[in-house]
């Protein structure tokens, strides 16, 4: 809800439920007020007058931000190359930060959950969705397993608890950056932060920024593609502001995690409702195994093109 005052415009808003455990809000804004300590763009909490960041009311729980104007991702090079610059310095601020052991750790690589969940996606839909829009479910389920499978053996094989691990932004996507004169200039949503190795961030990243969508009643006309350059520029950029440059290990995996990522962030909420927002879970399904597709015969080109840049190539 965006409220006016003669202060200008705040956001109110109201956390939704399962991410309003007070420990996990109360890690969020301490990791937002570090970030503004160091000039990262964040929208800005807003105290109360007794000097708290939220307030609950009815067991449920509100924040206040300021409101700021900015203009979406373009979709261009250079925009893309502004939010791998903006996340490196998010990981890099917050390297050291001190935090409970009690903060959730929880990713997309997730092994033997998701199997579980996976196995019971095509009962889930049958209670959503006739038999006939199911035509074929039980072949798409099993490829998303068996993709998720494979992505998950190889990313154990690097030692994945060994890589760079801290805390972690956990949905970063075009929705959550506002940009302005090509500079992002607030980053938004800390509910999903937790602890996990960085390069999930920057795998999840690259796929949401790079994802070549359409209207939202047409999802099964989606481009399987994505914008390799958009990849591209996101990561050179990171590794080319980052204090801790990305490492050859955490290379090698890059489209096994964005494989996880596409399948997991879909399976997840399909299995919980039955649907992905307004979309039919099986039409959603049937877009992400045609990306898979897509994507599977380009794993060896993905790891080239993220490689850092030569000394007279420009990531911008």
């Amino acid at each position: 809800m965006i409220v006016g005052s003669a202060d200008g415009k705040f956001l109110l808003k109201r956390r939704a439920e399962g991410k309003d455990v007070r420990s996990q809000v109360e890690f969020a804004h301490e990791v937002q007020k570090q970030l503004q300590e160091h000039g990262f763009p964040v929208a800005g909490l807003v105290d109360t007058i007794d000097g708290e960041s939220f307030v609950e009311h009815d067991n449920r729980m509100y924040e206040l931000f300021r409101f700021i104007h900015g203009k979406r991702f373009d979709k261009s090079n250079p925009a893309a190359a502004e939010s791998g610059r903006i996340l490196a310095h998010f990981h890099d601020i917050l390297r050291e930060f001190q935090h409970e052991p009690t903060i959730k750790r929880k990713s997309f690589h997730q092994g033997e959950q998701l199997f579980s969940v996976i196995s019971e996606v095509n009962e889930v839909l049958k209670e959503y969705e006739p038999a006939e829009q199911l035509e074929g479910m039980i072949d798409t389920i099993a490829y998303l397993r068996e993709q998720y499978e494979h992505a998950y053996r190889e990313i154990e094989s690097v030692g994945y608890s060994s890589l760079p691990t801290g805390i972690v932004h956990g949905d970063w996507h075009p929705g959550n950056t506002l940009y302005k004169d090509g500079e992002i200039i607030a980053v938004i949503d800390f509910d999903s932060l937790r602890i996990s190795p960085r390069i999930t961030d920057i795998a999840n990243g690259s796929l949401q920024f790079s994802m070549r969508m359409g209207e939202v009643e047409e999802v099964d006309q989606w481009p399987d593609s994505f914008r390799g350059h958009t990849i591209q520029s996101m990561v050179q950029a990171y590794d080319q502001f980052t204090t801790l440059p990305i490492m050859e290990s955490e290379r090698t995996i890059f489209p096994s995690l964005m494989i996880e990522a596409l399948i997991v962030e879909s399976v997840i909420p399909i299995h919980k409702t039955g649907s992905f927002g307004r979309v039919r879970g099986s039409t959603f399904l049937r877009m992400v195994e045609r990306k898979l597709n897509w994507l599977l015969p380009r794993k060896e080109r993905v790891i080239q093109v993220i490689q850092p840049p030569m000394d007279d190539e420009d990531s911008f």
